[in-house]
């Protein structure tokens, strides 16, 4: 097994993207820290995890809250013991022309997409060099390399979180942590399809000329699964990634061809 007697902790768990990556990794031997807010979600998804015979640990944690986040780590490593593999997966998306955007979305943006992230790896980081290893694994997207209209506030915490697993993977990688991104385009989530409900209100359309819209911008014709996320974090997650650092790698259908 590729993750066998391993430790994740993992953002975002309770479904989607997260909750994905989360059964990958207890699938290949890894014990496994779900971290969200909506915790019957994450007790369902826990309970699989059991079943496969690994622990899971079920976390209630609002990442704008850096107290949360720094308690919710620290139990997982009193428990399971040192992380492993951190997965900074939660994220919000905002819809607002920047000229009517408040400083609080702003601000919640920011918190929640990029310096969750931060102050997550900051924590976890000096156990990963003591013991000269570690997965870091943060959930971007392709609007951390290009813009859309009425994301200003969103692909600016993107290109925040590209910015920073760069540098991060440049000073880390000495001690033997490697530090990648991975870019999804539009994901077939609960939080994708009220996002579309959101820009179709900024832009005049209807919900289902919105989703047409936005589904012919891929060059597959379909939005991704949160199924087709999971094989690449599980890449960079083991060590089979070792020599790959400081990249940002699309899951897109060919959105974004860089």
């Amino acid at each position: 097994m590729k993750l066998e007697n391993q430790v994740a902790f993992i953002t975002g768990a309770s479904g989607g993207i997260g909750g994905e990556i989360a059964m990958a990794f207890a699938q290949e031997g890894a014990d496994v820290a779900l971290a969200a807010r909506r915790v019957e979600k994450m007790e369902i998804l826990a309970e699989k995890i059991r079943g496969l015979g690994r622990k899971a640990l079920v976390f209630r944690c609002d990442v704008t809250n850096d107290s949360d986040i720094l308690d919710t780590l620290r139990s997982t490593e009193k428990e399971l013991g040192p992380i492993d593999v951190l997965v900074n997966n939660a994220g919000i998306v905002s819809f607002e022309a920047v000229h009517e955007l408040p400083d609080e979305v702003w601000d919640r943006t920011m918190q929640i997409n990029a310096k969750a992230p931060f102050v997550a790896i900051r924590e976890v980081l000096p156990s990963m060099i003591d013991r000269k290893k570690g997965k870091i694994i943060n959930v971007a997207s392709v609007s951390g390399k290009i813009g859309l209209a009425y994301r200003s506030a969103y692909a600016a915490s993107k290109h925040a979180v590209l910015g920073l697993t760069r540098s991060l993977s440049a000073e880390v990688a000495p001690f033997g942590i490697t530090a990648n991104c991975i870019c999804p385009t539009f994901v077939d989530t609960e939080m994708f399809e009220e996002s579309i409900q959101k820009w179709a209100d900024e832009t005049g359309k209807s919900y289902e000329e919105q989703r047409e819209e936005l589904r012919n911008r891929v060059p597959v014709k379909r939005f991704i699964e949160a199924a087709e996320c999971a094989p690449l974090a599980l890449l960079l997650a083991s060590d089979d990634s070792n020599g790959i650092t400081g990249q940002a790698i699309n899951v897109d259908g060919g959105f974004v061809q860089y």
